[in-house]
């Protein structure tokens, strides 16, 4: 048994694995400072979260086989789809946003879960078409993807919704479509852009707005991105100490615990410990790029390819928005941000990472041992 344990270890990805655990771990801590002052229970939850989302990441791995998800991707997005539209009749609203279903135990929020189907979904669609990707396949893929967004978009969430599409268009590149095609659609997404702003909502156009001009509304649309850059900015190298950030202490620090957390990680720890917490994304990120790079089956392939876009591009534009560089859109950083619905569909969607590069390995290892045996 601690042999069979031994092994089993040994063909877990050190690099993903460790790199997750000392995420979810971090996001109890400062979820734990970002809180206690307002909220008395709220680093508990997440203690839980977390725990749930660790032995999902280990079932996953370990006593999960990631090519049965092909079979049934199809279900999954009608399943997916389901949830986007019951929210619509019968989801609470917070913030103005109708995003979550109350199960009473627990709040789940369907567009966090559709990111993982929707990655799970093109992967099987990807992989199950002729490549290079051709045109007809892109649009026939696209229509499937439109569905979820628009219905995203509407509850609203356009953040959430741009999360849906991004992946799946890193997919699509990478499953080597013509690059004429993929200029001609960035020229018409130019041409139409005007097109495209006289359709957003007030607050939307006044966010994008108040990232060129702060200084026009700082009470208002520009208050959030003032105070980040400002609790950022006070942090200086090393930060002010842990549980010592007044901007969040005292009230001027919005969202702390779930959009705006890494600023509260800059106040309190510093330009050092934010500049490793990028790296770390960035590393994750390419690890799971090569896992997917090395993996054997397109389909696996895909998988990777499509979580480690997503992990990049969210953590990307939610430090970029704590940065005051990207327009406020509401999508948490994975595995810091408070969140249960969000936190354990990342740590599904690591599972599936490790345990592709769990079943590649013991399939390359038992090939190899049978090569010799046959020798």
């Amino acid at each position: 048994m601690k042999k069979l344990l031994v092994q089993n270890l040994k063909k877990l990805d050190f690099i993903v694995f460790s790199i997750y655990l000392i995420l979810i771990v971090f996001s109890v801590v400062n979820i734990y400072s970002a809180s206690y002052h307002e909220f008395s229970n709220l680093y508990i939850k997440q203690i839980i979260f977390v725990i749930i989302s660790l032995l999902t990441v280990l079932v996953t791995t370990f006593m999960f086989n990631y090519r049965w998800l092909s079979s049934i991707s199809f279900y999954l997005y009608v399943v997916g789809i389901a949830l986007l539209v019951l929210v619509k009749f019968f989801g609470t609203t917070i913030l103005g946003a109708k995003r979550w279903i109350n199960l009473g135990f627990f709040q789940l929020q369907p567009s966090e879960v559709m990111k993982a189907v929707m990655i799970i979904f093109s992967a099987n669609y990807i992989a199950s078409s002729k490549l290079p990707f051709g045109i007809r396949d892109f649009f026939k893929l696209m229509l499937f993807v439109l569905l979820p967004f628009f219905l995203i978009y509407s509850q609203p969430d356009l953040g959430s919704g741009v999360m849906i599409v991004i992946p799946i268009l890193v997919m699509v590149f990478l499953a080597k479509f013509s690059l004429r095609y993929i200029l001609v659609f960035a020229l018409t997404f130019i041409v139409i852009s005007p097109f495209v702003w006289s359709h957003l909502k007030d607050y939307q156009k006044n966010r994008i707005l108040a990232i060129l001009n702060p200084e026009s509304d700082p009470k208002g649309t520009a208050y959030h991105i003032i105070q980040s850059k400002i609790a950022i900015g006070s942090g200086m190298l090393t930060g002010k100490g842990y549980l010592q950030g007044s901007q969040s202490k005292y009230y001027f620090l919005p969202e702390q615990h779930t959009d705006f957390i890494f600023a509260s990680i800059g106040e309190e720890w510093g330009f050092i410990v934010s500049a490793l917490l990028v790296t770390l994304y960035l590393v994750l990120s390419l690890r799971i790029l090569f896992i997917g790079k090395e993996t054997k089956d397109n389909f696996g392939k895909f998988l990777c390819y499509g979580v480690a876009s997503l992990l990049l591009f969210q953590a990307f534009i939610n430090i970029a928005m704590n940065l005051a560089i990207a327009p406020v859109v509401g999508v948490p950083l994975p595995f810091l941000s408070y969140g249960g619905t969000a936190l354990i569909t990342f740590s599904f969607m690591i599972g599936l990472v490790l345990n592709i590069y769990y079943i590649n390995q013991k399939e390359t290892f038992q090939f190899y041992t049978q090569e010799n045996e046959d020798y």
